[in-house]
């Protein structure tokens, strides 16, 4: 059932977000949950799809759709549904009063450029969250007349070969709650010569948690026993998904891994998860803006990730952490055991913690709302921009 508007919602300052999640695991809609405006001049609410179940903590302000979608293996599909996603939001943009439609997901993305080539005076924003294969679509999208782009880092704008301009293309990066950096570091007291490792995420094949099994089955026996590797995170109930955390488990016994890798499951106590590590490692490729990976950086720990999409713009390789090349799980392996010998990263956990304050919410969303304010000032005129 759709909530009543709420009195924050909607108005010529209400944001109304279309992202189309079927589930509640994160991702985009964490950055959403941060979505706070202390002067309480902007409202926010979310458009899901119909089936979503809110599980996660602070609570959203939803709106359920029949039509949009977050993503699909069709981008056809996708356009397809957007006439009805376009039909639906004008009808509630007319009962709600919203000044703002801000998109996130690829669906999301597809009614944004329709809504943006048809008559209307709501300017539209898209934020990509994605190192997507198809580079001149989003390029086209991002010269449509009424939508503003936000990618959410310089590697991203070279992806797409985007140049940053105010109100047309913005570089806004995806946030952590502030409550990470706030408090005192908390120093993990570990065994000397050992190394406690942590990752967070959804247990999805393109998030390729199997690169850090493979790299541990490849460490020599004498370093393998000195690492501990914890996986958290939830199994999205797709079946690839599922079938993915059964092959994780499979690859943890025939590589003789079980004494030194635990998959944990969900947690809701991310911060305890991070500060019982002493290095974070996300091995996704093209991860566009990991959160998890700012949260633990936020809280002082050193990280490993993939040299590729944002993370390039996050970790600095013997500071702040470590970089291996994509997709080899060999110079992981390499990183991993330089971690070991404790010659990882040379900044001290304050100066880590410091290398993403820009990733705080109440950064991001400043940057948000000043874009908001910016498109209102203008009117529904966004100009054209010229191509990159």
């Amino acid at each position: 059932m759709t909530p009543s508007p709420s009195p924050h919602a909607g108005g010529t300052r209400g944001v109304l977000h279309l992202v189309g999640s079927t589930q509640d695991n994160g991702g985009i809609l964490t950055g959403l949950r941060h979505a706070r405006d202390p002067a309480g001049e902007f409202g926010h609410a979310v458009v899901v799809h119909q089936g979503f179940e809110s599980r996660r903590q602070p609570p959203l302000e939803l709106r359920h759709s029949r039509w949009l979608l977050a993503e699909s293996p069709s981008h056809l599909g996708l356009f397809a549904r957007a006439f009805a996603v376009v039909l639906e939001t004008r009808r509630r943009c007319r009962d709600e009063s919203w000044g703002v439609l801000h998109a996130h997901s690829r669906g999301g993305f597809a009614a944004a450029v329709l809504m943006a080539l048809l008559p209307g005076r709501v300017p539209i924003v898209f934020t990509n969250h994605a190192f997507a294969r198809r580079t001149a679509l989003y390029r086209w999208g991002a010269r449509r007349r009424r939508m503003a782009t936000v990618i959410l880092n310089p590697a991203m704008a070279a992806h797409y070969g985007l140049t940053p301009e105010p109100g047309r293309v913005e570089i806004i990066p995806d946030c952590c709650s502030d409550a990470f950096f706030e408090g005192p570091l908390v120093t993990r007291p570990g065994p000397r010569g050992r190394l406690a490792l942590v990752g967070v995420g959804n247990l999805v094949r393109w998030k390729k948690w199997n690169l850090v099994l493979d790299a541990l089955g490849r460490l020599p026996g004498a370093l393998r026993q000195r690492v501990h590797f914890t996986l958290w995170g939830p199994t999205p109930a797709d079946a690839d998904s599922q079938a993915f955390a059964r092959e994780l488990k499979a690859q943890v016994g025939a590589l003789g891994l079980a004494p030194y890798v635990r998959i944990a499951g969900p947690t809701d106590r991310v911060r305890e998860a991070v500060e019982a590590a002493d290095v974070f490692i996300i091995p996704s490729t093209d991860e566009p803006c990991s959160v998890a990976l700012t949260e633990a950086l936020a809280l002082g720990r050193p990280s490993i990730a993939s040299a590729s999409g944002g993370s390039v713009d996050i970790l600095r390789t013997g500071f702040n952490g470590r970089l291996f090349r994509p997709d080899d799980p060999e110079d992981l392996a390499r990183q991993i055991a330089g971690m070991i010998a404790g010659d990882g990263a040379t900044a001290t956990p304050e100066q880590i913690r410091d290398s993403v304050r820009h990733h705080a919410a109440s950064v991001a969303w400043a940057k948000y709302h000043a874009l908001y304010r910016r498109l209102l000032g203008a009117g529904a005129a966004v100009q054209p921009r010229a191509p990159a």
